[in-house]
């Protein structure tokens, strides 16, 4: 039987869902072994057929973690080695110094995300040229991958994320309640909704923007209230903080939409989280936000880093609850054909079957 290693963090996140689906789904034909650096409370089962190692650090970069692998790896002789994230560096050296035949790194972000981190990207770079096949989460991030790290189109293959849909009870839309989870990072675009509210409360002065994640503590929160009071909107505008997945599922479900204003995405989960509970969103006309969401159809695009166009969105569904209705409908409907964790772990696992 042919042996896959798979590197990722197990944990009650959408990103461990889809990965212990594509495991469970492997395990069914294959020798599924997961390398993982923290094992958390988790929704979806493990099939007992796979096995667990943890990695002997918090994160694979250290020399310990080298040696453990290559031990792991002359003991279970695999044919194909899966990584993401952490895990990317010293999977595609050991598996190429030690002959692995099919060597995958999955690529989950953007490179002009880190444009302060030259070293890293040349590195990545150098490394990406040890990959057999590099899987990328969207066109956009496979365009990165030619441009930015010279990966060749053959190489690449486009494999979307995807969320387990988990039905949620007492559904009830709250008609003035804006939505954004994510990240506060500048890149995110947060200043630009923050930026964009008074216009919106002009007209709906009822309105409350919810933001959930990043910590309450952070510089980068006090620097985001600081400007919700220079803007005259810290009364409608909630600081959230991190919070569990179902807790951001049930936020998104009572939101009569999210907003996603990031300057660049990769992918972006929390816009399938969104249409996974029939919630619209109004995302910037970016990267990989631009291939899920069609523009008029199951929510709006606009030009990022432009308040004045993301002010007018916001308050055009907002009049509009025929129109906000149609686009749940929308959203849902394309959750459901591309983007639920099942139906494109299915896929995925075909792909890597046929290699």
């Amino acid at each position: 039987m042919k042996t896959i290693f798979l590197s990722f963090s197990i944990a009650n996140t959408s990103v461990s869902d889809y990965f212990i689906e594509l495991s469970n789904k492997l395990s069914e034909e294959f020798r599924v072994i997961i390398i993982t650096d923290s094992v958390k409370d988790h929704q979806i089962p493990i099939s007992f057929k796979i096995e667990i190692f943890k990695w002997p650090s918090r994160r694979p970069t250290k020399w310990k973690d080298f040696k453990f692998l290559i031990q792991k790896v002359k003991e279970y002789r695999p044919d194909m080695m899966i990584s993401m994230f952490g895990s990317i560096n010293i999977f595609l050296v050991v598996g190429y110094l030690f002959g692995v035949k099919y060597r995958i790194p999955w690529a989950r972000t953007i490179s002009t995300q880190f444009q302060t981190k030259k070293n890293l990207l040349i590195r990545k770079k150098i490394l990406y040229k040890l990959a057999t096949k590099v899987i990328a989460n969207s066109n956009a991030t496979k365009r990165d991958l030619r441009e930015n790290f010279g990966v060749r189109d053959s190489k690449i293959e486009v494999c979307y994320n995807a969320v387990k849909e988990y039905p949620l009870e007492n559904h009830q839309v709250q008609r003035n309640k804006i939505l954004y989870v994510g990240n506060m990072w500048p890149s995110k675009g947060v200043d630009t909704l923050l930026e964009a509210m008074p216009a919106v409360l002009k007209k709906f002065p009822e309105i409350k923007l919810t933001l959930i994640g990043g910590s309450l503590k952070g510089s980068r929160i006090k620097q985001l209230q600081k400007k919700a009071v220079e803007f005259n909107i810290s009364k409608n505008v909630v600081f959230a903080g991190s919070q569990s997945k179902e807790r951001v599922l049930k936020e998104f479900s009572s939101a009569y939409l999210a907003v996603v204003p990031s300057v660049v995405e990769a992918f972006g989960f929390v816009l399938i989280e969104s249409f996974s509970v029939k919630t619209p969103v109004i995302g910037s006309n970016t990267s990989g936000i631009a291939e899920i969401i069609r523009d008029g159809k199951d929510g709006f695009l606009f030009e990022p880093k432009n308040e004045v166009d993301l002010s007018e969105k916001i308050l055009k569904l907002l009049k509009d609850e025929g129109l906000r209705q149609e686009f749940s409908k929308n959203c849902y409907a394309r959750f459901k054909e591309e983007f639920e964790v099942e139906s494109a772990t299915t896929i995925v696992f075909e792909k890597l079957k046929q290699l």
